[in-house]
């Protein structure tokens, strides 16, 4: 009894210092809107916003939500999960997407994972391809940051240093896994047990789950990447059209390179969906251009609240499932899921034995 109340005390205090971590970033956003902000200047910047920039910047958001759909149907046909239709995605991705606004992006990998459960979909498939989204995720993140350490590194003589040791560690770390490369079940066995909620959820199955993700054929890996690249581009590309809603003139290559320091700032448990970072990262690269630090926070929040609005879909299919459950296998073709027998079979022969 003793041993249990300790294991779910030291649970509950990891836990709590976790979320305690992530109040840095709201508390640092706090921060900027009493001691930074001219209120004045934000109410002339948001009077005289741009609508026709800000409309093509929640284009972007959709344009985010069907790559994200179309990456989940690729992540189907990989793991030989039954086919889903493209409405069904489509409403999962924006369901995940709305849950994003309040939960962790990169550390929260189970909210499709839950999702697909409640559809009835075999947990340990459903979660391989929620650990392999987010991998990719953080490969992506990983590439731009670094495009945006090395772009900036001329602006911010600190992330010149910072630039070089990312790229040591970028090019050691794939010689690594190069080299390691016979053992790479054993190394995604342990980045899995690592990964915060699945590990814990996996437990003895970690293995089965990372000889699942390693077998995928070299092409799904790529078509796969190309998908999160893409997504990454797009994301930047919407913090571009916010920057132009404002009547913010600095070039696309910057915009990108600053969004790659907000995607490393995304790795880190300092704050929920970016609020507070993201604002901070702004506020200083909007300073070093000699432009409006109150238009850098008021970036920050639009890029907020467009995700907000442009996910807001997802919060219907939130309600439908809480009122009346979400679809299981074997009921026909509701909610658009294309009913098919799981089996362990290689989906298209695109596995390798």
């Amino acid at each position: 009894m003793e041993r249990c109340f300790a294991v779910l005390t030291s649970r509950t205090s990891r836990h709590l210092a976790g979320w305690a971590l992530r109040a840095t970033g709201p508390a640092v956003l706090a921060v900027l809107l009493i001691r930074v902000v001219d209120y004045g200047e934000l109410r002339d910047l948001l009077g005289d916003l741009r609508v026709e920039w800000l409309m093509a910047a929640l284009g972007a958001m959709q344009l985010i939500i069907l790559l994200r759909t179309l990456r989940w149907m690729e992540l189907h046909r990989a793991f030989g999960l039954p086919p889903a239709g493209f409405i069904y995605q489509l409403r999962l991705a924006y369901a995940t997407s709305v849950a994003t606004v309040v939960l962790p992006q990169i550390i929260n990998p189970l909210t499709r994972f839950a999702l697909l459960v409640q559809d009835g979909y075999r947990a340990k498939r459903a979660l391989a391809g929620s650990a392999l989204e987010k991998a990719l995720e953080l490969v992506a993140y990983v590439a731009f940051g670094l495009y945006g350490s090395i772009i900036l590194a001329s602006s911010f003589g600190g992330l010149l240093w910072w630039a070089i040791a990312v790229a040591v560690a970028t090019a050691a770390g794939s010689a690594a896994l190069f080299a390691q490369r016979h053992r790479l079940a054993s190394i995604a066995t342990t980045l899995i047990g690592r990964m915060p909620g699945l590990g814990e959820r996996l437990g003895d199955d970690r293995e089965e789950v990372a000889q699942e993700i390693v077998s995928l054929h070299r092409d799904i890996w790529l078509r796969l990447a190309a998908w999160s690249l893409a997504i990454a581009m797009t994301q930047a590309t919407m913090l571009f059209l916010l920057t132009r809603s404002l009547g913010v003139d600095l070039s696309y290559p910057y915009i990108v390179a600053v969004w790659g320091v907000i995607a490393f700032s995304l790795l880190l448990p300092l704050t929920v969906n970016g609020i507070g970072t993201r604002e901070a990262i702004l506020v200083v690269a909007f300073s070093a251009a000699d432009r409006s630090t109150d238009a850098a926070v008021a970036i920050g929040l639009l890029t907020l609240a467009i995700v907000a609005v442009g996910s807001s879909p997802g919060i219907v299919e939130w309600l439908r499932r809480f009122l009346i459950g979400g679809a299981r296998q074997g009921t026909g073709e509701s909610n658009g899921i294309a009913i098919a027998t799981q089996t362990n079979a290689p989906p298209h022969g695109e596995r390798r034995p």
